[in-house]
C-alpha cells in the first residue's frame, strides 16, 4: 500500500512538472494534474493536502534556483585580480546562463507575474536568500561601504530576469541581438557607474 501510494505521488509531481515545461503554468490546475498523473484528483487532497501542498512539495523536490557558489566559481587569488566592475560582470552573465538552463524556473517566474501560490512563494523565498548570500560574499572581497550592491546587482537582475521571461519560449535572431545588446549595457554601464576596488 506505502509503496503504491509513493508510485503514484511520484506520478503526480511528475505531471505537474510536465504541464509546466509542456504548456505553460496557465495549464496547471488539479484536473489537468490529475488527467496527466492518470489519478483521481481526489488523491492530490488525500496525499498533498490540496494545490498549495502539492506544489509546495514540488519545490521542496526540485533545484528552482542557484546556489551562490554556482555565480561565485572563482578562487580568492582570482578575485582579487578582478575589479569590482569586472566581478559584478562575471556574476550577471552566470545569472543569465543559470537562469538559462532551468526551463521550469522560467516557466514558475512568468506564473509569479500573475499569480502567488506555494511554488512562486518557494521560489521568492530562495531566490532572496540566495541574493543576500550573494551581496554578502561580493562585500567579504570588495571593501565598498558606499556601493548599493544589492541595488546593482538587483536593477540588472530585473533585467535579466525579464528578457529570461519573455524570451523563454522563442529562439528569434533578433532574440539573440536582445541578448548582446543586454549584456553588452551590463558591461558598460558597470565600467562607467561602478568604482574600481
Amino acid at each position: 500500500m506505502q509503496k503504491s501510494r509513493a508510485i503514484t505521488e511520484q506520478k503526480i509531481l511528475d505531471a505537474v512538472e510536465t504541464l509546466l515545461l509542456e504548456q505553460g503554468f496557465p495549464s496547471v490546475g488539479i484536473n489537468a494534474i490529475a488527467r496527466q498523473a492518470g489519478c483521481d484528483k481526489v488523491l492530490i487532497y488525500r496525499y498533498f493536502g490540496g494545490m498549495d501542498g502539492l506544489l509546495q512539495r514540488f519545490a521542496n523536490g526540485h533545484d528552482l534556483w542557484w546556489d551562490v557558489n554556482e555565480i561565485i566559481s572563482e578562487n580568492m587569488d582570482e578575485i582579487t585580480e578582478l575589479s569590482l566592475p569586472q566581478f559584478l560582470d562575471r556574476l550577471l552573465k552566470r545569472h543569465i546562463q543559470a537562469l538559462q538552463q532551468r526551463p521550469l524556473t522560467q516557466e514558475i517566474m512568468a506564473w509569479e507575474m500573475s499569480a502567488s501560490n506555494a511554488l512562486t512563494e518557494a521560489l521568492h523565498k530562495i531566490r532572496t536568500e540566495q541574493g543576500m548570500l550573494l551581496v554578502k560574499r561580493v562585500r567579504q572581497h570588495f571593501n565598498q561601504p558606499n556601493i548599493d550592491l544589492g541595488g546593482i546587482l538587483g536593477i540588472f537582475g530585473a533585467a535579466i530576469n525579464y528578457l529570461v521571461i519573455r524570451t523563454r519560449h522563442s529562439h528569434l535572431e533578433h532574440e539573440k541581438e536582445e541578448w548582446w545588446r543586454l549584456e553588452q549595457t551590463i558591461s558598460s554601464l558597470l565600467s562607467c557607474q561602478t568604482p574600481r576596488g
